[in-house]
């Protein structure tokens, strides 16, 4: 009995050590014609990948049915830039679209990166995805549950990056990105994105503000208020109460009264606003 333990346990570990070796977006294409050159973009094998490709390419057209994925949008998730860059240059299409999120690969690129270290910015990807003619203007315009249940947001490139990263936001703009283009859930636009930004927000909503000219005065959103079913406006006024509420005394705060007298200075009233959020 203590033998067949040991065996149990032993093929256990060898199965995980086995799951360890192949990252499990690889494993999605397990049953698809493209698994071997999934395994290379993985591996970074540039000449098997572009042997493979080479050889037939329609595998640069293959999803693999568990997540959507093409092995282009495989290496953006792998984070291997070196087979991003080689299945570019053997075709792959820069406007590919998940059928399942139905997000483009700029919009997912549009994000933080774990290599080398958790929150990384690299701005490589986009660069070469609008160099090979990916659309900066491509939407998601409303949210919507997928057929496994899985709820997805309305995005696009813009909204994604004036989010994250100013010089990403710039990037995409002179790639052609319309910075006022707003999305048809909720109106959103991607100015909004900027004020519910992370550590990078206050350049980056100065930025919309002094050198895009957003029209500050126009409704940022338009929120759907359950249970009445009222729809609400919302506004910049709102915006700051809500994303900007720092300790008073904090850098944060300080920068926060600085952009309100930036505002109220361009006409934006605090004094009687009536807040919604």
């Amino acid at each position: 009995m203590k033998i067949y333990f040991k065996l149990v346990i032993f093929a256990i570990c060898m199965l995980i050590v086995s799951c360890k070796k192949e990252n499990i977006n690889v494993v999605f294409f397990k049953d698809t014609k493209a698994y071997d050159l999934a395994k290379a973009v993985e591996k970074e094998d540039l000449d098997e990948v572009e042997n493979l490709v080479k050889s037939d390419a329609k595998l640069l057209e293959v999803i693999d049915p568990i997540s959507g994925s093409n092995v282009l949008s495989l290496a953006l998730t792998l984070e291997n830039f070196e087979s991003f860059k080689k299945l570019l240059e053997l075709g792959a299409n820069p406007n590919f679209i998940n059928p399942i999120t139905k997000r483009s690969v700029l919009i997912d690129a549009c994000t933080f990166y774990n290599k080398p270290e958790p929150y990384t910015i690299d701005l490589r990807y986009i660069r070469l995805l609008l160099e090979k003619g990916a659309n900066p203007n491509y939407i998601v315009e409303n949210d919507f549950t997928d057929k496994e249940g899985n709820y997805h947001m309305a995005t696009s490139a813009i909204h994604e990056a004036s989010a994250l990263d100013l010089t990403m936001v710039k990037i995409l703009i002179k790639g052609g990105a319309n910075p006022y283009k707003k999305l048809e859930q909720n109106q959103s636009s991607p100015f909004s994105s900027a004020l519910k930004g992370f550590k990078n927000k206050f350049e980056i909503t100065n930025y919309y503000i002094d050198s895009l000219n957003v029209d500050l005065k126009e409704p940022l959103s338009i929120v759907n208020r359950q249970p009445s079913n009222e729809l609400t406006e919302l506004y910049v006024q709102d915006y700051i109460n809500i994303f900007f509420s720092y300790e008073k005394g904090t850098e944060g705060y300080k920068k926060t009264q600085k952009l309100i007298e930036k505002l109220k200075s361009k006409g934006v009233n605090f004094n009687d606003y009536k807040y919604k959020m």
